[in-house]
């Protein structure tokens, strides 16, 4: 099995910006691969962008391969997963997804 594609997503994470972060990971799940996402340089992140990401991760597991982080989300994106209800302080496996685990 051939290693995963890395893809870093960087600079403001945020509507503003949204459909260049979808154009580049539309690009890495073209490639028919899993990806590998490292997260740790976005900034300004809100909802639409863990939406964003959410909807990759059920694109990727349609065509048969994998969407995962490559270390654990930084705090910024766990405080806008906390405050949109998509994780909870008890583990669980969505919060297994954006810990890298």
């Amino acid at each position: 099995m051939s290693a995963p594609i890395s893809v870093k997503l960087s600079g403001v994470a945020s509507i503003r910006n949204v459909a260049q972060h979808h154009g580049v990971l539309l690009d890495a799940l073209n490639e028919g691969g899993d990806v590998s996402l490292d997260l740790g340089a976005a900034e300004d992140v809100d909802l639409a962008f863990v939406q964003l990401i959410l909807a990759a991760r059920r694109s990727a597991e349609a065509r048969g391969v994998s969407l995962t982080l490559s270390d654990p989300a930084p705090e910024p994106i766990l405080q806008v997963l906390e405050r949109g209800g998509f994780i909870g302080p008890a583990p669980d496996h969505r919060r297994q997804f954006w810990l890298a685990q």
